[in-house]
């Protein structure tokens, strides 16, 4: 395929802030409830309904859920964890294919987990103490094997006899629901936001770690937590694509790319900022790397197999003059309760579904695209887009793109 595009590029003046971000206020609880119960409760009972399904097809009598992401996917934004760098949460869920669902909780989680994350949800509750998972016998397989009746149960960690699915369960993370899609929107906003407020803010002289510490700061102000902060300075953009953020300080570019989570959902974008003129060939970069990032858009529809928007993206590379970039760095894919719930790479069996969650990673050397977006039947919706933010317009079969372009100051 030959990506044939008229780029205008939008230029965006900005006025030097001052090193100090202004702090956001705290949002407050009941600022961030973006579904009602009720539209939670519909969430839950038809993931319930997937699961269920898949028991039955499975001949399976039982599901056990521990880990952070599928916690808060069950349980409609539920939040399971204690350490932060860890898969697995605190306790667990289990549903049967009578459709009865359980937490599974030693003592001293159970409080906070019933009050806090699962309150009027359905979920019945079994306790064990603290330490009693660690005896033998487990009391907590004890209480999974009483309520399954001694039947074969799934579990998406390894856990005593389990049988371990985790790789099947992502499929039964979509189709995105209604009430997902609405926390989708606002969690995208808010760190696109997030990211806008702090490109426009730093200043040369300012390390990388403190690039790192003011986006992290706004963001957890945001009632969002990062999991993913890269920060590259100048050359290093140039040189690594995971900028690790080090001391190294800012002389003219930078980029801030994040990942970010909150009910489970996860967002991913970058973006780059320059200080004065951009220079001829990274501009020429940029550009190519916009129309790159369209036809990962263009290909991104209901039934397109992962392979086959690859081949059209290696295409892409080719025709604006950079055919081996592609596998410089992964190119991203299906996103949602994890940082990527897949990536398209040759021979990948995915296949997109619609109203799936996609971030592509298209990338020329110190240039690069990333955004979370949400793909219809129809159509597709960006969740990170600002109307503020500069772009490059790209024209493509008579349909206009507007591609996230570097920030001058």
């Amino acid at each position: 395929m030959r990506v044939s595009a008229i780029i205008l590029l939008l230029g965006c003046l900005c006025v030097p802030l001052s090193v100090t971000v202004a702090a956001s206020p705290p949002i407050s609880q009941e600022a961030i409830s973006i579904t009602t119960q009720e539209e939670r409760t519909q969430e839950i009972a038809e993931k319930v309904q997937r699961v269920v399904t898949f028991l039955k097809e499975r001949e399976l009598s039982g599901l056990l859920l521990s880990t952070t992401a599928n916690f808060a996917w069950i349980t409609g934004g539920g939040d399971n964890h204690v350490v932060i760098a860890s898969e697995e949460g605190t306790c667990s869920i289990l549903i049967l294919p009578n459709r009865e669902r359980y937490l599974i909780s030693n003592n001293s989680e159970v409080g906070r987990m019933m009050e806090e994350e699962l309150q009027g949800l359905g979920f019945s509750l079994k306790v064990f103490k603290w330490y009693e998972d660690k005896l033998v016998p487990d009391k907590k397989w004890e209480i999974i094997k009483g309520l399954t009746r001694g039947g074969r149960v799934a579990a998406d960690i390894p856990y005593s006899d389990a049988v371990v699915v985790k790789g099947e369960l992502g499929k039964l993370r979509y189709p995105l629901t209604d009430s997902e899609i609405k926390k989708y929107r606002w969690l995208g906003q808010e760190c696109a936001q997030a990211v806008d407020k702090v490109c426009r803010a730093i200043q040369p002289g300012m390390n990388e770690k403190e690039i790192e510490a003011l986006i992290s700061d706004e963001l957890l102000r945001r009632g969002v937590r990062p999991t993913v902060i890269l920060i590259g300075v100048d050359d290093r953009i140039y040189n690594y694509r995971h900028a690790i953020p080090t001391e190294e300080r800012l002389q003219k570019y930078a980029m801030i790319n994040i990942c970010a989570r909150r009910w489970g959902l996860v967002i991913a974008t970058t973006r780059l900022v320059h200080f004065g003129p951009v220079p001829l060939e990274l501009g020429r970069r940029m550009k190519a790397t916009a129309q790159v990032a369209v036809c990962y858009l263009v290909h991104s529809r209901p039934g397109r197999s992962a392979v086959d928007i690859l081949k059209a993206a290696q295409e892409a590379y080719a025709d604006v003059g950079y055919p081996g970039e592609w596998e410089r760095h992964h190119q991203g894919g299906a996103i949602g309760y994890q940082e990527r719930d897949w990536l398209a790479y040759p021979g990948s069996t995915e296949v997109v579904h619609s109203r799936q969650a996609f971030a592509w990673n298209s990338t020329i050397t110190g240039a690069k695209v990333e955004d979370t977006v949400i793909v219809y039947d129809d159509h597709i919706e960006v969740l990170t887009r600002l109307p503020h933010w500069p772009t490059i317009k790209v024209e493509y079969e008579e349909k206009v793109f507007l591609i996230p372009d570097i920030l001058v100051r």
